[in-house]
């Protein structure tokens, strides 16, 4: 079968292009973010805004790798996650989570504001959902939790989908946007602020001497501090 269209992602298929150059020669910073994906580029746009020096290296290009390929959800829920955490480590915990997902969300859509960055942001309503009946208990459960955490959720009969279900979490207020685009605007500002962005600049070691040696592609460079934000589970901050 035929399939008309490009095996393509639709959020970086749409995002601007972008042109940073990769690291050529020798350079000492501040910091050292190692990836461009959300978790890096938030680090160096907050680390920058505090007077830090700052270069981000990025192996491939700006917003075009895991977040870029993202479901695009700006979201505080997660599956059936605060009644795990209530029930596991207490309800103190379970807010400090929701908290600091509620901050992050509201971090999202004030930077988008206040930088304007086009990025096709949209307030949505997030849900999980089940197909089988003896799971509305858990549904339920989810909800009431939810609801002790400080989120406005509710259970439905069915989720807005084109077939059936059994039924339907709610978190209301949430949001979805193109994350590419979003992190291609945010690189721009913090261009602006004066940092370095390196495109198609591979970290290959980083060794640790006086300060931080990172190699990248035909470069180097020096840091007080690094923080690694890839994607192959080794993201931390030294």
């Amino acid at each position: 079968m035929e399939l008309r269209g490009k095996s393509e992602c639709c959020w970086t298929s749409r995002a601007p292009a972008t042109a940073y150059p990769s690291l050529q020669s020798r350079r000492t910073t501040d910091v050292a973010i190692v990836g461009a994906g959300i978790v890096g580029l938030t680090a160096a746009y907050l680390l920058q805004r505090a007077g830090l020096s700052v270069a981000v290296l990025e192996a491939r290009q700006v917003g075009r790798q895991v977040t870029g390929r993202s479901t695009a959800k700006i979201t505080c829920q997660h599956s059936l996650i605060y009644k795990h955490l209530i029930a596991t480590f207490g309800l103190d915990l379970a807010l400090q989570y929701a908290d600091a997902n509620r901050a992050g969300s509201q971090q999202i859509a004030r930077w988008i504001e206040d930088l304007g960055i086009d990025c096709d942001y949209e307030a949505k309503d997030a849900y999980a959902y089940t197909n089988n009946p003896s799971r509305l208990s858990e549904i339920e459960s989810e909800a009431a939790a939810a609801l002790s955490v400080g989120f406005d959720a509710d259970v439905l009969a069915k989720a807005p989908l084109p077939f059936e279900t059994a039924a339907a979490l709610r978190f209301k207020h949430q949001a979805q946007f193109n994350p590419a685009s979003y992190l291609i605007g945010l690189a721009g500002s913090i261009a602006s602020l004066g940092a370095s962005i390196f495109e198609h600049s591979p970290v290959t070691s980083v060794d640790r001497g006086d300060r931080w040696h990172l190699k990248a592609g035909a470069g180097a460079l020096d840091a007080q501090h690094v923080v690694i934000a890839t994607a192959d589970g080794r993201s931390g901050c030294v």
